[in-house]
């Protein structure tokens, strides 16, 4: 961009030192703020830009939001034809797509990135604004375990204002789906939607959708498989963030670590000879060497072996070492070793192709010997030597190797001059395991052996006293307590009558039998319920309807007049107890009134086929609406007014807190 370069001074304060990433008109870049003596981050677009307006615009009005989980946007300005957006700096920090770059994160900090996440995203929502494009690489997380979110509605805006800006229901449900797919992906290192993001490989996908995130990790809690599945499969679940994290709360406020000290398999890399005949890629004997500490080995390569690079003028030479050690990888060594080499692939580059081609390698290694061992016992004795004499010649590159391959060869001619040849796995593979001992038994041995006769008759003995003993206290039982005056004679009963007067019940008065609350019932999520309108009534707000505090209220968006202006029936909200149950009593805390109001159970969250709980008309205060029949089981309870009360110089519902019996 011209006129731009490090030492450019803008705004007559922030001093740009080092380019981070360009675009076209964009660009990003590490600043010093001379005034406050602090880094910033910078993001300058050019007047080119063909939504510069827009991207100014929407900076402003992200920096009004208050919230410690999203970057924070310090200054907006413009200098000629430069204009600039300053941040905070988060040099500190990493993007969750970076730290993917090592494999999925546990299950519980895949939890609380989320949920963290779709609380910044929460807050965002109530001032109408929302995110559209979070990805992995919006989500910061610092050495300290603090995460924030950067791009909020300037993410978009610098998209272009191709796209018309969605309502705000759809933006609210857009960036919830976002938030599965982030959950998706710190489960699996896999990004489950439709576009593709640099740096994370998409995730497998079936005919029904992408597959669940348990079928590629494991760990994942039964909560959030079946949350994303839900979402991203079947277009269902939380409608908004706020709702969204609701539903995967709670979770930890402290970081969840990768563990440090699991065990590893070591796999060197396939090398090459260059000054013999070995082909490249093909892993010898003794390549490979495998320790196991635990019970869960993993998957590293070693880069001692890595094959020579070509050079522009035809030559090899050695490839120059890697200043980071290789990433390790925690799936295991038989099942999922191609994650490992992927991750070591990203790690050398043009090292070698990809990590699968180290897998492939050993497959055909142990291929080969079978092969050689299947021809050596058809061809006989002879043929068998004169095989392995060549295979010995053609590896002299390598003495260890030829030594080896020699050695194979001589066994091969002793197993088959006995006619009962047997193959193993190089020494590489087999040399730090040793066989394993049948399992000691828990019992010494003389447990298992017959009773002797003494014993046998000892028991016999036991038995019949007890027996004696059950027999003689059954018959005094019958007989009855001795009176001590006449031995041997039965006590005669004492028989005692207790009179009481008639009591009559007649069948006008009898009570009838009604339904009792057994106890309070958990309310999973809420949302507004606006069928008639936008389909949503303050969803930002709704929360507070079950967060135990009565000085927080969901209050409806304002009317004319106290029937809705005549625009609809009514409005109120929905709470989701996330399984069928029988709801008797419904206690609402009501803001504000006189109101007119009704409770229903649906199995179905809409007023169609629900059945009614109870009614209040020009209610105020707290109001309990209990049900005069046995309820049938129900997963959604909905809270109708179809009547709101003044507010000023409008009319509104209003809902301090919702109890459920």
């Amino acid at each position: 961009m011209q006129g731009v370069g490090p030492g450019t001074v803008l705004g007559g304060r922030y001093s740009l030192r080092r380019r981070l990433s360009q675009e076209r008109d964009l660009e990003r870049w590490s600043g010093h703020d001379a005034t406050l003596e602090r880094e910033v981050t910078l993001t300058i677009v050019g007047s080119e830009h063909r939504n510069c307006a827009g991207v100014l615009d929407a900076a402003r009005r992200a920096a009004g939001v208050e919230d410690t989980r999203l970057v924070r946007i310090l200054d907006v300005g413009a200098q000629n034809d430069t204009s600039f957006i300053v941040e905070e700096s988060m040099s500190g920090s990493d993007s969750l797509a970076t730290i993917l770059l090592q494999g999925p994160l546990p299950a519980e900090e895949a939890r609380r990135v989320a949920g963290e996440t779709a609380k910044a995203l929460e807050t965002a929502g109530q001032r109408g604004l929302h995110h559209l494009r979070l990805t992995p690489h919006h989500v910061l997380i610092a050495s300290d375990g603090t995460i924030r979110v950067s791009g909020v509605a300037v993410a978009a805006a610098i998209d272009g204002p191709d796209q018309q800006e969605p309502d705000s229901a759809t933006a609210l449900r857009r960036d919830a789906i976002s938030l599965a797919a982030i959950t998706y992906t710190a489960l699996t290192s896999r990004w489950p939607l439709d576009e593709k993001i640099p740096g994370v490989e998409p995730a497998p996908r079936m005919i029904n959708g992408v597959v669940a995130p348990a079928e590629i990790a494991a760990g994942v809690p039964g909560d959030l498989d079946a949350l994303c599945q839900l979402m991203l499969n079947e277009h269902a679940g939380p409608l908004t963030p706020g709702v969204f994290a609701n539903r995967i709360a709670p979770w930890s406020r402290q970081p969840v670590h990768r563990d440090e000290h699991e065990p590893t398999a070591v796999l060197p890399l396939p090398g090459s000879d260059v000054g013999g005949d070995t082909p490249t890629g093909d892993l010898q004997a003794g390549d490979a060497s495998v320790s196991t500490v635990g019970t869960e080995p993993t998957v590293v390569f070693s880069a001692h072996a890595v094959p020579p690079q070509a050079t522009p003028g035809g030559s090899t030479g050695p490839v120059p070492p890697s200043d980071q050690a290789p990433p390790i990888a925690t799936p295991n060594v038989g099942e999922k070793a191609s994650a490992a080499g992927a991750a070591t692939t990203k790690a050398f580059g043009t090292a070698f192709s990809s990590a699968g081609a180290a897998a492939g390698a050993v497959g055909s290694k142990l291929g080969s010997f079978a092969r050689a061992a299947s021809e050596r016992k058809s061809a006989g004795p002879d043929s068998d030597q004169t095989g392995s004499n060549q295979t010995g010649s053609n590896q002299t590159g390598s003495g260890h190797e030829a030594d080896n391959a020699s050695d194979q060869g001589n066994q091969g001619g002793e197993g088959a001059g006995r006619g009962n040849e047997q193959v193993g796995l190089p020494d590489g593979l087999t040399g730090h395991f040793d066989d394993v001992e049948a399992p000691l038994p828990m019992l010494p041995a003389s447990t298992a052996l017959p009773p002797s006769r003494g014993q046998s008759k000892t028991v016999v003995l036991v038995v019949a006293v007890f027996v004696g003993l059950a027999l003689f206290v059954g018959y005094r039982g019958l007989l009855g307590p001795v009176s001590d005056s006449a031995p041997g004679k039965p006590t005669p009963r004492r028989t005692v009558t207790v009179s009481a007067p008639a009591v009559t019940v007649s069948a006008s008065t009898a009570p009838t039998a009604a339904p009792t609350a057994a106890g309070p019932i958990a309310i999973l999520s809420a949302t507004g319920f606006d069928p008639e309108g936008d389909k949503i009534e303050r969803n930002g707000q709704v929360a507070r309807v079950y967060d135990g505090d009565l000085t927080t209220a969901w209050t409806s968006e304002g009317y004319g007049t106290a029937d809705f202006g005549n625009l609809k029936k009514g409005v109120g909200v929905i709470l989701d107890l996330g399984q069928p149950t029988s709801v008797h009593q419904v206690t609402i805390d009501l803001g504000s009134g006189p109101v007119d109001v009704t409770a229903y159970a649906a199995t179905e969250p809409r007023l169609e086929g629900a059945t009614v709980v109870g009614t209040a008309t020009d209610a105020n205060g707290r109001v309990q609406l209990k049900a005069t029949k046995t309820m049938p089981k129900a997963q959604y309870v909905i809270v109708w007014f179809t009547k709101i009360a003044p507010d000023g110089n409008q009319f509104r519902a209003s809902i301090s807190e919702i109890a459920l019996n």
